[in-house]
């Protein structure tokens, strides 16, 4: 490695990105700084984010109307005492405990009875600013519960008050620089990086971690063809994708016929801002299939939607508290054994399909005879123990579909007199309708088993068993990072599975699908079906500028009829690559300059026969996370966090981190504080030692 020159820029750090896990990463370096990981007596620090610190997700100024889908007691900042940490832990509330500890510094009723005392004394040392309790008052937030789904913008406050924390407690020879701008790009020098600044300021330092999150993406083949057409027939609208509040989704017309591709929390969200925000009233009402009436205003939009699947993501159950981990005792052995068998470091050894999706199955179907004994009794034809034995002794494909299933299924049939299969979710649509009003209904009579399972919670076998998915997602994705299922299977397995994890448990709240519910028998939403083709129909008999034209969808599921609108929204968020393309439109100034200075190259899975296929995720070393240059070698200075490192590790796309769970996101934000730490460290003896020298 370079040796550093001494000077202040050889003593220099820049963060770029402070959302979240930009916000943990100061707080791992405040760790470790304080611990002495860095000997030097000199320090400055380049926060550097164009958004308000805490990222625009988490914008405190966002309405209220958008929520999480993490309950408030599963959500924290902070690592723990059994983390898998190197600097020390720091012990702080999780979003729950930080409310009630605000709430109780007002004398407001409160419940702090398991909140320990080193919480209570890192907030006692840096109490909040009163905007939190301004804005909300105590007597909503003293309704909260732990498994409440609270307003984004209150997990916006949390993470501020993280961040001043942090700022408080960095040793006072850090001197801290905070640039409200862009990092739009990165050069290097022989001894130091410049980074440039949306502003045009340059900053010179000597290490940098990147924690860019949910990046700027190129436009895709797709979406060229789609802002061509835009460009072309002013009278189309086309909404990228993208975070809901920065879609400015209230430029969609009142009374307009919006195509919407995507069923996941986009999805909800958009039709939050154009129905709640725009004046549009939910009332409870006991004689709708919902529990909801909609009382709309005439503002809002008519949607018809679509997705790959066709299927909203479903509601998270409600089990009036905290929902503990499934057991998954079939899938964890198989971990285990797994683990013990794959040497460290080996590449595409695990066939997902065939070495882990069967113990991910049964614990599944395990699972929802499990809640069946104990809530059903008489709806089980043999003794619990005998139908388990069954569902542990039966073949599972590798297919995660009906044929890797079938047997399962089979099963089920045999010893229950309830049918169950994983297939439904996972295909959720396999009927062909003669139009969107006929697959509206069907779909909507789904929706009220949906609402009724979730609403059942703990006691219903459909929820437990997909709640058992869920639950396998981050030790399967642990198990296949770095590349260790082959190409084939996570393609064809894996990314399924996850899937089906995904949209099974990271859906929306209950009242959300209560809401869209209402919203169907309002009107105002109908349902395309799956696998949509998208295509612009021009209206003119020539395709000259200054003409019209519309987006026109179709799918098998509602006969093939396009369904036709001026408007189109693409309800999700794309997942960074820095994969080339044949154009750099939209793409990220910050990315294009990594691989334009070959200071990056993609992470490469392997295939069965040992072929490497290239992902859309930075190549990083995995004990430092610092970024793999373009001839191999790990960067000397710039190592990057999160997000776009999704495909070498798949779990990094979690947030916010979990209470009790270890969680990837603290450790990756550990490691790279850490060991950059250590390369300022090795620069700094370097250049003493040489001083000495010289001397």
């Amino acid at each position: 490695m370079t040796l550093l020159d001494d000077t202040d820029e050889a003593r220099s750090l820049a963060v770029i990105g402070l959302g979240p896990r930009g916000v943990s990463t100061l707080e791992r370096l405040t760790s470790a700084l304080r611990a002495g990981h860095y000997p030097g007596h000199q320090l400055t620090l380049h926060l550097i984010d164009d958004a308000p610190h805490g990222g625009r997700i988490w914008d405190i100024d966002q309405t209220d109307t958008l929520c999480m889908n993490t309950p408030a007691h599963g959500m924290t900042l902070f690592s723990e005492t059994d983390s898998t940490v190197t600097a020390p832990v720091v012990e702080g509330p999780t979003l729950y405990e930080w409310l009630q500890l605000q709430l109780a510094a007002t004398g407001a009723p409160a419940n702090t009875a398991g909140i320990n005392s080193a919480k209570h004394a890192l907030f006692a040392s840096h109490p909040p600013a009163n905007d939190l309790l301004s804005r909300y008052g105590t007597g909503r937030l003293v309704r909260f519960r732990p498994e409440s789904f609270l307003p984004r913008a209150i997990y916006g406050y949390y993470v501020r008050w993280v961040f001043s924390t942090c700022l408080a407690r960095l040793p006072e020879w850090v001197h801290v620089e905070r640039h409200i701008a862009r990092a739009e790009s990165v050069t290097r020098s022989d001894h130091t990086d410049t980074i440039t600044l949306s502003t045009g300021e340059q900053l010179t330092v000597s290490a940098v971690i990147a924690v860019t999150g949910w990046q700027q993406q190129p436009l895709s083949a797709t979406e060229v063809r789609l802002q061509d057409a835009v460009d072309s027939y002013p009278n189309l609208r086309w909404f990228r994708a993208d975070n809901p509040i920065e879609q400015q989704l209230d430029r969609i017309p009142a009374r307009a016929d919006v195509l919407i591709r995507g069923l996941g929390m986009s999805f909800f969200d958009t039709l939050a801002l154009t129905t709640i925000e725009r004046g549009g009233r939910f009332l409870p009402d006991d004689t709708s299939r919902s529990g909801l009436r909609y009382v709309p205003t005439g503002e809002e939009p008519t949607f018809y939607a679509t997705s790959g699947r066709g299927y909203p993501f479903l509601p998270q159950g409600d089990y009036g508290q905290l929902q503990p981990p499934a057991a998954l005792p079939r899938t964890k052995a198989t971990i285990a054994e797994l683990s013990a068998r794959v040497a460290p470091g080996d590449s595409a050894c695990i066939d997902y399909g065939r070495d882990v999706w069967p113990s991910v199955a049964r614990d599944s179907y395990a699972a929802f005879l499990t809640v069946l004994a104990r809530t059903q009794p008489d709806a089980l034809r043999v003794p619990l123990a005998a139908a388990l034995s069954e569902v542990d002794n039966t073949p599972v494909g590798p297919t995660v579909g009906a044929a890797g299933l079938a047997a399962l299924d089979a099963v089920i049939a045999a010893v229950s007199t309830r049918s169950f299969s994983l297939t439904r979710w996972i295909t959720p649509l396999t009927s062909t309708y003669d139009n969107t009003e006929q697959l509206t209904d069907a779909i909507a009579r789904s929706l009220e088993f949906d609402i009724a399972e979730a609403a059942a919670g703990d006691n219903s076998p459909v929820i437990a068993a997909l709640w058992s998915v869920g639950c396998a997602r981050k030790p399967t994705q642990v198990l296949g990072a770095e590349g260790r299922y082959t190409h084939e299977s996570r393609v064809q397995a894996f990314d399924r599975a996850i899937a089906l994890g995904q949209m099974a448990c990271s859906g929306p709240p209950l009242f959300r699908t209560r809401q869209l519910l209402a919203l169907i028998d309002a009107g105002i939403v109908q349902f395309i079906g799956a696998q949509p083709a998208l295509k612009v129909s021009v209206n003119t008999p020539n395709e000259k500028p200054n003409g019209t034209a519309t987006w026109s969808v179709t799918s098998h599921n509602s006969g093939g009829h396009p369904v036709t609108a001026d408007v189109l929204v693409d309800a999700w968020v794309h997942k960074p690559t820095i994969r080339q393309a044949s154009h750099t439109r939209g793409r990220d100034g910050f990315i294009q300059s990594l691989i334009d200075g070959n200071l990056a190259r993609p992470f490469a899975e392997r295939t069965s026969t040992g072929e490497a296929a290239p992902t859309g995720s930075p190549a990083q070393d995995p004990e430092t996370r610092r970024l793999i240059t373009a001839d191999g070698q790990p960067d000397p200075r710039i190592a990057m966090v999160g997000i776009p490192a999704h495909a070498q590790y798949p779990d990094t796309t979690i947030s916010p981190p979990v209470p009790g769970t270890d969680p990837w996101f603290i450790q990756e934000t550990d490691r790279a504080a850490v060991h950059t730490l250590r390369l300022l460290s090795a620069a700094w003896a370097g250049t003493r030692q040489q001083a000495v020298v010289s001397a």
